[in-house]
Formats: C-alpha cells, structure tokens, sequence
C-alpha cells in the first residue's frame, strides 16, 4: 500500500526579528526546513540556496543509491554555498541548517545538519527523531549537564555543524511510514519557546495539519518569538489529498526565479542538443554551414538564458555551474560560468589555465572545446580537464606529444608553444 502526506507549513520571522531567515519546502515526496544564519542579510541566502537546490528530490526516489543521491543533493547545497562566499568574502560565516524526508509512499530518509528539529507522534507517544548539532546536546550526550539545564543554557543556540562549512557531516536515518503518524519539521524559533509537552498536546489534539501549525506557531509568537518560527506538519495518509508543492518563508523571493530558471535550462539543453545534432547532420552536407548554424542557435539561446537569468536574479546560480574550454591564450582551461557570449559579456570565470594549447587536441575535441564542455560540478569539470591534458591517460583526445630524435617524448613546458610548429 502506498501512502502519501497531507501537509501545512508556516513561517514567520517572529516578534523580533526584521527578516526570516527560514526556508521551507513541501512537496509530495520531499519536506525540508533550513534555518539561515550569517551577517549581512546572508542567512536567507543560504537557506534560499539549499531549499531551491534540495528540491529537485521532490519526485519518488529511486529504488536504490537513495542515501547517495541524498547525500549528493545536500554536497551540492553546501558547494554553492562556499562559491557564493568565495565570490564575496563578506558572507563569510553564513551557514543554513537542513532537515529534510524523503519520502517513497512507506519509508523517509531523513538528512540532518544543524539544530533544526523533525518530531514524530504516532499511536499518542511522541519523540524527537533527529539529535541537535549543538554545543549543549553535546554536554547532554557526555552526561555534564541534563536535559533540562540544556534548555536554559546561555550557549543552547551554539552550532557544532551547519551547511556552509568547508566540510559538513549530515546524519542520516531510514523510518518507516505507518498511516495516522503526524511528523513535524521545525526551526528552533518553536522548539527554543515552546517546550516539547506543548508541542506534543499540540500535535496530539489539533484536528488537520493546518490547524496544528497555526496554533504552534501562535504559542511560539505568544511567548515572545526572538527567532524566525518555522513549523511544517505532515500526515501519513492513506488517501492522495493532492496538494501542490511550496516553497515559503526567506527561500519564497527565489522560488519563482528558481523554477523559471530550471525550465529555461532544461530547455536551453535540449535546444542544444537538438542544434548539435541538426549542426551534425549539415556538416556532412555543407561542412562548415553547419557550425555556422549550431553558433547561431547557441547565440540565440545564450541571449535567452542570461536575459532570464539577469533579470530574475540568478547570478548566483552561474557561478555554481562549471565547463573545460579555451582561454584567452588559446590553452585548456577550467571555467566557472556558462560557456556562452552576448553582446561582448561572458558570463564565466577562468579557474584553472592548465597551459597545454587547445590546438593540441583532436578536431573534434577542438570543436567541442572551442563551444564548451560542461561538466556536473567542479569535480567533474577537473576530471575532464585531466583526462584532456594528461599526455600518460593514453587517450585520444590529443594528438601525440613532440618526440626527439631518439624517439622519446619530448617534456613540453606548460606555457610553451606547440612544439609541432618547430
């Protein structure tokens, strides 16, 4: 049997502060709450960049390499979040906490960083599902302070992890799903004013999820609310009750942008493909006419992708995107950025200049360099950058190294001519 969630989320930025920092997304397979942090307005941005990057796992996961894919998701998050502040090292210290289900139609895969809490109530008990990344659960957890000094320590809001450290360790759980459980996903604006026995009569006695949240909500605001107050409920139901998915709270500004820029993306890709091939098919025709027709295309679109993208905001999301082409000195380089041109702007970044000249390679791999090889991610963007330069990978993307007279292979210098040309 296959079950779904019935769910309500609300975030508020709370009595005292001027911004919600907050970030939540409901969906049917996927519910995730991010609790920013950081100066100069940076925390929204950071849990903007982890919910609008964590919601593509709204659709049923697969049916194995579930805590990988999970876990790539959450990498992915974290890395934009380290190039924004590599891009603008005034954001430095802004972090997001993450907890998020998974959800099959039976079993949740939980991934947690940071403070945010999920809670389950199911049969009339109730229990915290997830272990705070804090400095106090840590003193609790070594038996130095009990649970209940932990909830009036000065240091309760201390984080030991958060998404947006150079190295971040989420916690993962597999829980199966029972129909009647409601599960609760909340910021520390409710669990830090509300205590866990009022959370649980909450949960226990309000008749839908909706209501559940409003009322927790106004308890948190009732007792002064120093922190933006998140709170996203889920029924395990039987019934499908056809919600549609939500992004609210300080990720809500991007989650237009966010959607629009994926769909121009998604198409953008196929137009190329769709070029490349059409470019394909006429070079065996025409030679270069073809090209010529594939630039055209790719100019065009290009024009598309960064009107969308500059008029909606979404700088952020080209520096997070990386290719291998050809700099300036004609050499195999490593770029952040979109491997396109208009109007004299390029919209990408030099990473790494490997030396080794683009005249080097095979026509072909020429071509594909010369109009951009996109990779998923930096890493992968290094590997094929290696791949192409390394003269010992035994490839056939480059064409032989010069040779001496002895037939040995003549070590060619980084930044030197093409030996070729002798």
């Amino acid at each position: 049997m296959s079950l779904h969630l019935r769910y309500a989320a609300i975030s508020d930025r709370g009595v005292v502060r001027q911004g919600n920092q907050d970030s939540v997304f409901a969906g049917a397979h996927f519910i995730a709450v991010a609790d920013g942090m950081g100066g100069m307005a940076a925390g929204d941005l950071a849990s903007a960049i982890v919910i609008n990057t964590v919601a593509r796992l709204d659709v049923p996961p697969p049916s194995d390499s579930v805590v990988d894919e999970l876990a790539d998701a959450v990498a992915d998050a974290n890395r934009a979040i380290r190039r924004c502040v590599a891009d603008d090292p005034q954001k430095e210290g802004m972090g997001t906490t993450l907890t998020a289900l998974w959800f099959d139609g039976e079993w949740f895969n939980l991934v947690h960083i940071g403070d945010s809490r999920a809670y389950r109530m199911r049969e009339g008990g109730f229990e915290q599902i997830t272990v705070d990344d804090t400095y106090v659960q840590m003193l609790v957890d070594e038996g130095r302070i009990t649970a209940e000094e932990a909830e009036v320590h000065p240091q309760r809001s201390l984080l030991l992890r958060a998404l947006g450290a150079s190295e971040v360790e989420p916690a993962f759980q597999t829980i199966k799903g029972v129909p009647g459980d409601r599960l609760l996903l909340c910021s520390d604006g409710l669990s830090g004013p509300v205590s866990d026995s009022d959370i649980a009569r909450t949960l226990q006695t309000a008749a839908s999820p909706q209501e559940a949240a409003e009322s927790l909500v106004q308890q948190a605001l009732d007792a002064g609310a120093p922190d933006n107050v998140t709170v996203l409920i889920a029924d395990v139901v039987t019934e499908h009750p056809g919600e549609q998915r939500q992004i609210i709270g300080g990720a809500a500004a991007d989650a237009r942008l966010a959607e629009s820029d994926t769909a121009v993306l998604r198409a953008v890709k196929d137009q190329e493909e769709a070029a490349d091939e059409d470019g394909e098919a006429a070079d065996e025709e025409s030679g270069a006419k073809g090209r010529g027709k594939g630039r055209v295309w790719r100019t065009v679109l290009a024009c598309l992708i960064v009107i969308v993208l500059a008029a909606g905001g979404g700088a952020w999301w080209i520096r997070t995107q990386y290719f291998v082409g050809v700099s300036d000195a004609g050499n195999i380089s490593l770029f952040r950025g979109l491997p396109f041109e208009v109007a004299g702007y390029r919209a990408a970044w030099i990473e790494v200049d490997s030396g080794r000249s683009a005249e080097d390679a095979v026509d072909s791999v020429e071509a594909d360099l010369e109009a951009g090889m996109t990779a998923d991610g930096r890493e992968d963007a290094e590997d094929d950058l290696a791949e192409l330069i390394d003269p010992a990978s035994d490839n056939d993307n480059l064409d032989p190294l010069c040779t001496t007279a002895g037939g040995d292979a003549e070590s060619v210098p980084a930044a030197s001519k093409d030996c070729r040309d002798d």
